[in-house]
């Protein structure tokens, strides 16, 4: 058996080429553009709504798809295991019951929609989507967390 196990997900683009994240602070949504994301140079992501910047910015779709495909791999793990346990218990007295676990649906993560803008920051000369009223009231870039007025 493997010491670990590496599970892929695969996170639709819109039709622009971004992808929607999400605050674990404060709930906001925003997308980044795919290659923005990938760029090594681009240590950190702050919110544009807080300006907090965290690990990662997943949002519950993706957790839940995590979620469901490390159950149904531990499932595997397990009913593997309770039918090795029966076939050498097989011609012994002791008797094993075992009940094959049930897998989780995984749900593919669908393309994201929303109420969101394109918004150039030229502190960092870089484009992000985010909601309509952040555009309106301002917030803070992605990029480098400074502050940006509204347009």
């Amino acid at each position: 058996m493997k010491d670990f196990e590496t599970l892929e997900i695969s996170i639709p683009a819109d039709p622009d080429g971004y992808v929607l994240l999400k605050c674990p602070s404060c709930g906001e949504r925003f997308m980044l553009l795919v290659e923005d994301i990938e760029d090594d140079t681009n240590l950190d992501i702050w919110c544009p709504n807080c300006g907090l910047k965290h690990q990662d910015y997943l949002d519950d779709e993706t957790i839940n798809l995590a979620e469901s495909m490390i159950e149904n791999k531990v499932a595997d793990i397990l009913n593997e295991f309770s039918a090795t346990m029966k076939k050498s218990f097989k011609n012994s007295e002791i008797r094993i019951k075992t009940e094959k676990i049930k897998k989780q649906p995984e749900i593919p993560i669908g393309r994201k929609t929303g109420d969101f803008e394109e918004k150039y920051y030229e502190c960092c000369e870089k484009k992000a989507k985010i909601s309509s009223i952040k555009k309106l009231e301002g917030g803070y870039c992605p990029f480098c967390g400074e502050i940006v007025d509204g347009d």
